[in-house]
């Protein structure tokens, strides 16, 4: 019985992880397009002081590019046993059952 409670929460929160990715995913995207539209309307104002903006757009562009890698990471998983899995792989390396594509 613990052993199952212990594999539930684990399936808990890793969904919980996988929201918490796709959330900041998200808002990271949103953030970075409205603070490139603030820099663009600096930029036609000619106030060229625009270092804050662009330090901003450049870490949710970090955000964005290294947060899908790790949200695909996640997603690829075994269907029969649950454990991580390469996208490549026609059998799963853990339980040696064929995945179908």
């Amino acid at each position: 019985m613990t052993a199952y409670c212990v594999k539930k929460a684990l399936k808990v929160g890793e969904t919980c992880m996988k929201k918490m990715l796709t959330a900041i995913w998200v808002i990271s995207v949103i953030v970075f397009f409205i603070d490139w539209g603030i820099v663009g309307l600096s930029l036609l104002k000619g106030n060229y002081e625009i270092q804050v903006g662009v330090y901003v757009g450049i870490v949710c562009w970090v955000i964005v590019i290294v947060g899908g890698p790790i949200y695909k990471l996640l997603n690829c998983r075994c269907p029969y046993c649950g454990k991580i899995i390469l996208q490549e792989g026609k059998y799963c390396p853990h339980c040696g059952k064929e995945i179908e594509k």
